[in-house]
């Protein structure tokens, strides 16, 4: 990550399936930084054409571990289209257990 992006700018993005380390997708956060891993509640993972997807739990205390990652502006869009934003996923702000608020990719609501 280039050092003149202000940190006070960065978002950061859970991530549980392609994007992360070891991961398909996961050359899309190339040069960003990762921070400590986490966990989020009221989620469950589930499969969507072979790929992980998160969807909101009836069990509030469902757990999804995954990794964390600040993100510059800049990287957002590429990360929509990956993730096909809005039509499957789309991006939710949540808290993790241990605090931090994160954006992470989930089901997309279905068409009105």
């Amino acid at each position: 990550m280039s050092s003149s992006i202000d940190p006070a700018r960065l978002d950061r993005l859970f991530v549980y399936g392609s994007l992360k380390a070891q991961g398909n997708a996961h050359h899309l956060l190339m040069g960003t930084h990762r921070e400590r891993d986490g966990s989020v509640a009221g989620f469950e993972q589930i499969e969507r054409n072979g790929y992980p997807m998160l969807r909101r739990s009836r069990d509030a205390n469902a757990l999804v571990q995954g990794e964390v990652y600040e993100i510059a502006p800049d990287l957002w869009p590429a990360l929509d289209r990956w993730e096909e934003v809005p039509s499957v996923y789309q991006r939710c702000r949540v808290q993790l257990r241990d605090g931090r608020m994160v954006w992470l990719y989930c089901e997309a609501d279905p068409p009105a």
